[in-house]
């Protein structure tokens, strides 16, 4: 008896079967920061969601994180002008996910965090956060969305919505990144 294309078929039928269970895991994927997601900006009720996990030994979560925007510098400056005078709002939401629940994270976009750090007390109940310009390279603009805080390693959501339109970003690659805050030393 021929045993050789026995042991061949149920060797390919092992194969198939672990390769089968290792891609339908149960387990969550976890991207590691900085997580990016494209975003365009020039019209109203543009959204995105971006899904990230934070492991341990990946990021101090005594620190705060970031919802950024980057975007190509403009050579006249005008996008970046029109983002220091704290004109550019979108909404933003932050949450983890636990056991299949969604827990709203507090945001706090520059404004707030200012206004904190000098011992003034915001409502900081709103999802709505203005643009802070954080600075340029010569290349690339990085803006600050909003930042926050996370409690435990575990899965999280970023939500960010346009709120209006901004025809000035139009034709403009903007990107947005979830990471751990800026360094203002830097």
């Amino acid at each position: 008896m021929n045993t050789a294309p026995r042991i061949a078929g149920w060797l390919v039928a092992c194969v198939w079967l672990l390769t089968g269970a290792a891609c339908s895991s149960s387990s969550p994927v976890h991207k590691a920061l900085p997580v990016t997601a494209p975003f365009p900006m020039d019209k109203a009720g543009q959204t995105a969601r971006i899904e990230f996990s934070i492991v341990e030994g990946q990021a101090n979560l005594k620190r705060r994180f970031m919802v950024g925007l980057d975007f190509p510098q403009t050579q006249d400056g005008s996008i970046e002008n029109v983002i220091q005078q704290k004109d550019v709002p979108l909404q933003v939401q932050v949450f983890s996910v636990d056991q299949g629940k969604m827990v709203p994270i507090p945001t706090e976009d520059e404004q707030t965090i200012v206004a904190a750090a000098n011992g003034i007390r915001t409502k900081s109940e709103t999802s709505f956060a203005k643009l802070s310009l954080y600075g340029t390279d010569g290349k690339t603009s990085n803006v600050l969305v909003a930042g926050f805080y996370l409690s435990h390693y575990g899965h999280y959501v970023v939500v960010v919505k346009t709120v209006q339109n901004f025809p000035m970003f139009t034709g403009i690659k903007t990107e947005l990144k979830v990471d751990q805050f800026y360094n203002p030393g830097e």
